[in-house]
């Protein structure tokens, strides 16, 4: 799967590419026009919409700063 992410006004442009297997593409794309028709926007809009959610997400996510916590920890403890 291959989609372009820039708009039509930038210099930039990007296109990101998806290795998914086809059960993940199956599920990926119910999610999407799941979103487009709760939201009433197009598909397009909602899988971008969607990897920008998930990318401010995961950027401002407890996952990460977990493990980071996790770590400062360790080098007070050995110090």
């Amino acid at each position: 799967m291959y989609v372009n992410l820039c708009t039509g006004y930038t210099e930039r442009n990007d296109t990101l590419t998806l290795d998914l297997p086809p059960e993940y593409v199956d599920e990926l794309m119910q999610m999407v026009h799941t979103i487009a028709d709760e939201k009433n926007v197009t598909a397009r809009k909602a899988f971008v919409d969607m990897v920008r959610y998930t990318y401010y997400n995961l950027l401002e996510g407890e996952g990460y700063d977990h493990k980071n916590r996790k770590n400062a920890k360790r080098g007070r403890r050995s110090s």
